[in-house]
C-alpha cells in the first residue's frame, strides 16, 4: 500500500474517463475516499456503483467557477477534507492546420484544458490552506506539452499551458506545504486517442489502424500505455511515498519522449 492515502480524500476531475476512472479505482483500493467529478453523470454513477462505500459522484462542469466551488464544498461536507486533487479533466482538439482552426473549437479546448485546471487548483489551494495537513495537487498534462507536432497546435498549446501553470504554482505552494506535480502521458489506449488517431492519419495520408501501428512502432516499448499505468503514477505522486517531489513533470510515455 502507498503511504498517506488510506483514510484521506481524493477529488478527481474527468473521473468518468479512462485515466480518471482508473485513478479513482487505484486510490479507492488504497483506502481513499473518492469524490468523482465529470459532466458525464451516467459514467459517474457507474463508477461510484462499482467502487461502493467511500465514493461520491458530483456531476459538474470544470470550466465553471460556481461548479468548482460547489464540488469542493461537497467534498468537504461529505469527507471533511480534500487531501489530494487530481486535475485530470481534458478534451482532445480537432486535427487541423493552425490557419484552418475554428475559434470556437480553440476556446472549447482551452476552457476545459486550461481554465478548468486553473479554477480547480485555485480552489484546491484555498481548501487545503484551511487543513492542518495541507495536501497534494497533480495535473494531467501530456508529452504534447513538452514538444510540438503539426495539426495539433491547439491541444499542444493547452498542455504547455498546464505545465506552465503547475511550474508557477509550485513556487507559490511549496512554502505553504502543498506539493504540486504533473503527470505527462504519451499515447494511452483510451477513447480520447481515437479521434486524434483518425485526424492525424488523415493528415498523413493513411488510415487510423496504420497510424496506430506506426506510432506504436515509434515507441521504444512498442505499445500504447494502459490507463492503469498512468493511474499508478498519479497515485504515487499523490501519496506520501515521494515527499520531496515537487514541481516535477513526470513523463509516462514508454520512452517516446525525450
Amino acid at each position: 500500500m502507498l503511504k498517506g492515502i488510506a483514510g484521506r480524500t481524493a477529488l478527481i476531475t474527468g473521473a468518468a474517463g479512462g485515466i480518471g476512472s482508473a485513478t479513482a479505482r487505484r486510490l479507492h483500493a488504497e483506502g481513499a475516499n473518492i469524490v468523482a467529478v465529470d459532466r458525464d453523470a451516467d459514467g459517474l454513477d457507474a463508477l461510484v456503483a462499482e467502487l461502493g462505500d467511500r465514493a461520491l459522484a458530483v456531476p459538474a462542469d470544470v470550466t465553471s467557477a460556481d461548479d468548482t466551488a460547489m464540488f469542493f464544498q461537497r467534498a468537504v461536507d461529505t469527507f471533511e477534507t480534500v487531501d489530494m486533487f487530481f486535475a485530470n479533466a481534458g478534451v482532445e482538439s480537432k486535427v487541423l492546420p493552425l490557419a484552418s482552426f475554428d475559434l470556437d473549437d480553440f476556446e472549447k479546448v482551452f476552457a476545459v484544458n486550461v481554465r478548468g485546471p486553473f479554477l480547480g487548483a485555485a480552489e484546491a489551494v484555498r481548501t487545503m490552506m484551511s487543513q492542518p495537513d495541507r495536501g497534494k495537487i497533480v495535473f494531467t498534462a501530456s508529452i504534447a506539452g513538452l514538444k510540438g507536432d503539426p495539426g495539433v497546435s491547439v491541444y499542444v498549446a493547452s498542455k504547455h499551458a498546464v505545465i506552465g501553470l503547475a511550474r508557477s504554482l509550485m513556487k507559490e505552494t511549496g512554502p505553504l506545504g502543498i506539493r504540486v506535480n504533473v503527470v505527462a502521458p504519451g499515447p494511452v489506449d483510451t477513447r480520447m486517442m481515437r479521434p486524434l488517431e483518425e485526424g492525424l492519419a488523415a493528415l498523413m495520408g493513411t488510415d487510423a489502424a496504420g497510424f496506430q501501428a506506426a506510432l506504436s512502432t515509434a515507441i521504444p516499448l512498442a505499445r500504447y500505455a494502459e490507463a492503469d499505468e498512468i493511474a499508478a503514477t498519479a497515485a504515487w505522486l499523490l501519496s506520501d511515498e515521494v515527499p520531496y517531489m515537487h514541481g516535477e513533470i513526470v513523463t509516462v510515455g514508454g520512452g517516446l519522449y525525450p
